[in-house]
């Protein structure tokens, strides 16, 4: 798929995905992950193919925040 499975890169060049049961206003069909729960307790797993080890010492994962 490459090396953004086809998501659109923000201004900063990088990607946001929103979770959520409706497409967000503004927010690219390969950026949204429709969801139907009901619920706010989930969780987000990352998974990191091939890091790149040296740059994975001082790296800090993504932060998810609740949008209402």
């Amino acid at each position: 798929m490459g090396e953004n499975g086809g998501m659109k890169l923000n201004e900063e060049g990088g990607i946001e995905i929103r979770v959520s049961a409706e497409q967000p206003a503004g927010v690219p069909q390969e950026n949204w992950l429709p969801i139907t729960r009901k619920d706010e307790n989930m969780d987000i797993i990352l998974r990191i193919y091939v890091p790149d080890l040296e740059k994975f010492k001082t790296w800090k994962p993504p932060q998810a925040e609740v949008v209402k």
